[in-house]
């Protein structure tokens, strides 16, 4: 007869099937705790990754910072420096107009007294007296009250050469060639333009080098720029021969090839060592 009670069999199996589902259950979360030691481990290591490459933006940034800060003082100097430079230039643009207004004034010219201030109004005012003085018909940048000299003059070259575009093109001065001069006085031209690159500046030499176009429309201003580096060759020459007073005299006239003749004892004189024309 079969009683209520489960036989050895049905335990057995019972058993055996509890077994089964604990190891199974153990195995899961083995498993699952494996999988969220991996899961941590990438996100722990693409944490730090993340960190690294942060620092080294950081670093990096750091750098490009100290590097404009470099870039900045060095701007700062440079700016400094070309302040500088600008301000010795304007005060000796305004030596050399004051120059070109006592010239002016001891051979006879209509120009103001020398007891005025010199700031920007008054040498403007002084220098448009002087340049309406000029004939506005020049040709090649001649004044007409200079048509019987025999030798032009610096300034007329200059504003020829500025005329007709030869400065423009960036041709070395001493290389130019100028229809007013004779191939028989090209020594002296060659002296006298060697003499021109020596002392005109930065700011004389970009506007001369303007195109014919903007000389033509600031003529005037070429003309007084050109007599200015004339006066200031005529000046430093004075100064090189070792004169007292480097001011031109009334007998001493721009001309190339007097100007050239004197520049070139003064580059002889530096070329052996002369210190006493130097």
């Amino acid at each position: 007869m079969s009683s209520g009670r489960p036989t050895k069999k049905s335990k057995k199996s019972s058993g055996s099937a509890a077994g089964s589902s604990s190891a199974i259950d153990d195995l899961t979360a083995l498993t699952t705790a494996q999988l969220y030691s991996l899961s941590a481990k990438r996100h722990r290591d693409y944490s730090r990754e993340i960190v690294r490459l942060a620092q080294e933006e950081r670093d990096r940034a750091h750098v490009a910072v100290q590097e404009m800060q470099r870039r900045l003082e060095r701007a700062n100097e440079h700016l400094e420096k070309m302040g500088e430079n600008a301000s010795d230039a304007h005060r000796e643009y305004l030596d050399a107009k004051n120059l070109l207004i006592r010239v002016r004034q001891s051979t006879g010219a209509s120009v103001p007294p020398m007891n005025i201030a010199l700031d920007d109004s008054s040498v403007e005012d002084i220098l448009g007296i002087i340049s309406k003085k000029k004939d506005s018909n020049t040709n090649n940048g001649k004044s007409p009250g200079r048509k019987s000299q025999k030798f032009p003059y610096i300034e007329d070259i200059l504003v020829s050469l500025a005329r007709s575009g030869e400065l423009h093109k960036g041709t070395k001065l001493s290389s130019t060639e100028c229809n007013l001069v004779n191939k028989k006085d090209n020594s002296q031209y060659v002296y006298t333009m060697q003499l021109v690159e020596e002392l005109w500046t930065e700011e004389e030499e970009l506007f001369l080098r303007s195109s014919s176009e903007e000389i033509e429309e600031s003529l005037e201003e070429a003309t007084i720029i050109a007599e200015t580096i004339s006066l200031r060759c005529l000046t430093k020459l004075n100064e090189f021969e070792g004169r007292e007073d480097p001011t031109p005299t009334n007998h001493q006239k721009p001309s190339f090839v007097s100007v050239g003749n004197r520049a070139r004892r003064v580059f002889v004189g530096r070329k052996k060592g002369d210190e006493n024309l130097v």
